[in-house]
């Protein structure tokens, strides 16, 4: 016991929320972990004040819905886009890049021809918030849902936007365009959500990543996210760790 750290705690508490246990559940096992632990602390059983860096979470007054869809409602979503329709090649490779990368729309818009080396088998994101870019491998699915669009979709145009409007004149595609692709499909599988659009998405993605295991800071740093407030604490950036974060297949998909 006296190797337990605040570290093993979190852990814990990201393992209880990925089961599905509510706040009040995970608030009153925080409090138990927190008595305990002083006991522990005046038997010399742990290392000093450990009790006293057990936050308690925030219990919301109503519960609100859910912010992302399930992994499962995720791969009915990908369902909807499946056959050599154009619209739903081009929406295969947007929804995948949201729930397989949680990628802002913003980022997906600017992503250009040149950002994917495909024989290195990564792609690069400038990062919306915060500027800087980042790189992603390309996992196998996102690959070839991508070269089905730009082979078969994607206009012959000057323009080195990756995802362009069905339209003339061609130009990088809009935010309305994007939104309608993810609202439409989601209400159409009778799914209601706080966020209905790609934000969606990228809550679908973090959640994922806690199921499967991934640590807070891996995801942070997955997500791009510059401070550690909206998921934990940040791991450091490099290629390797992003495929084991991004190793995670789709099932079912194929």
């Amino acid at each position: 016991m006296e190797t337990v750290s605040l570290a093993d705690i979190d852990k814990f508490v990201v393992a209880k929320r990925a089961e599905g246990c509510r706040p009040r559940g995970i608030a009153n096992q925080c409090k138990a972990l927190r008595s305990f632990f002083r006991f522990a602390e005046m038997r010399g059983w742990c290392v000093p004040n450990l009790a006293l860096t057990i936050r308690i979470p925030r219990i919301p007054k109503n519960e609100p819905r859910p912010t992302g869809p399930t992994w499962t409602q995720v791969r009915q979503l990908l369902e909807l886009t499946e056959g050599n329709d154009p619209e739903h090649i081009r929406a295969r490779a947007l929804l995948l890049l949201f729930t397989i990368y949680g990628l802002r729309a913003s980022e997906v818009i600017n992503l250009r021809l040149e950002d994917f080396d495909w024989q290195s088998e990564v792609f690069t994101i400038r990062r919306a918030k915060h500027g800087g870019t980042q790189q992603y491998p390309i996992q196998y699915e996102v690959g070839e849902a991508i070269l089905k669009y730009l082979r078969y979709v994607r206009p012959r145009v000057d323009d080195r936007h990756v995802f362009l409007g069905e339209r003339r004149p061609w130009g990088p595609l809009q935010h309305t365009t994007m939104w309608r692709t993810v609202s439409r499909r989601l209400g159409a599988l009778g799914i209601e959500l706080r966020h209905q659009g790609p934000h969606a998405l990228r809550h679908a993605c973090a959640t994922r990543l806690l199921q499967k295991g991934s640590s807070l800071k891996e995801i942070a740093d997955f997500l791009g996210h510059r401070n550690t407030k909206s998921v934990g604490i940040y791991a450091k950036c490099d290629i390797a760790a992003l495929r084991k974060v991004a190793a995670f297949r789709l099932g079912g998909l194929r």
